[in-house]
C-alpha cells in the first residue's frame, strides 16, 4: 500500500512517513481535541452567565479554561460562530431585555444588571441595537402584550356579523 510522504507537501518532514494505520490515530486525537475546545467553551460561557454584571475579561476566561488568550479567542469564535466581545454583547442586550420586562425596575438597575457601568451608555446602546431607548422599548413590549390579551379575551377585533 502506499504510504503518504509529509515530505512532498512540506520540505524538512522527510523523516516521518505517514502510513494509513497513523491517520487511525490522528482522527480520534482531533475528536479529543474537540471535545476539550467545547468543554473550556462550556466553562467560559457558565463564567459569563454567572458574571453577567460583571462581565469576565478574555484573559480570565482563557485562564479560567487553561488556554493562552490568543487561542481560546480563536476556539471561541471556532465552536460559537462569533467573537466573544460579540457574543458578551448579545448576552448582555438579552439580559436588559429580559429584566426591562420588569416595570419595578428602574432604567439605571437594568443597565447594571446587563453589565453596563454607565446608564447613558447603557441607553445610547440599546437605542442604537433596538431602534428604541430602553423606556420606549419597555413601553412598546407592555402594550403589545396588553393589547394582544384584550383581543384574546374579550374578542375585540373580531366581527360581530358572520359573512356567509
Amino acid at each position: 500500500m502506499e504510504s503518504l510522504q509529509a515530505k512532498d507537501r512540506h520540505p524538512g518532514f522527510d523523516k516521518k512517513t505517514y502510513v494509513p494505520s497513523d491517520l487511525r490515530q490522528i482522527i480520534p486525537q482531533k475528536a479529543i481535541t474537540t471535545i476539550k475546545h467545547r468543554m473550556a467553551v462550556q466553562k467560559a460561557l457558565e463564567m459569563i452567565k454567572a458574571r453577567i454584571q460583571d462581565p469576565p475579561t478574555l484573559g480570565e476566561l482563557a485562564s479560567f479554561s487553561g488556554l493562552s488568550r490568543t487561542y481560546f479567542s480563536h476556539v471561541f469564535k471556532e465552536i460559537m460562530g462569533m467573537r466573544l466581545q460579540d457574543y458578551l454583547i448579545q448576552t448582555r442586550l438579552a439580559t436588559a431585555k429580559d429584566l426591562l420586562s420588569n416595570f419595578d425596575l428602574k432604567i439605571k438597575k437594568v443597565a447594571y444588571e446587563a453589565g453596563f457601568y454607565d446608564p447613558n451608555y447603557f441607553c445610547r446602546f440599546f437605542r442604537k441595537k433596538m431602534g428604541l431607548n430602553p423606556t420606549n422599548w419597555r413601553l412598546k413590549k407592555f402594550h403589545i402584550i396588553t393589547v394582544e390579551n384584550k383581543i384574546g379575551k374579550s374578542g375585540i377585533g373580531e366581527s360581530p356579523i358572520k359573512h356567509r
